[in-house]
């Protein structure tokens, strides 16, 4: 059982790390070419809601 609770924490992290880049990338409204192609910064603000909601998913049933 602990090695599930500890697999869905280390899940949690990477998702909060995600979202905080996404964040980041947000506040600083820094620049992403892919491809040649400008990406926008409601991609990030999407990335940051759903990473974050998924991080905070890990972590609760990471508890149960």
């Amino acid at each position: 059982m602990k090695d599930k609770d500890l697999a869905l924490r280390v899940a949690g992290v990477v998702f909060l790390v995600v979202a905080i880049m996404h964040l980041l990338r947000l506040l600083l409204r820094a620049q992403i070419d892919v491809g040649g192609m400008n990406v926008r910064l409601y991609v990030s603000m999407i990335g940051f809601v759903v990473a974050l909601l998924m991080a905070i998913w890990m972590f609760k049933v990471s508890k149960k």
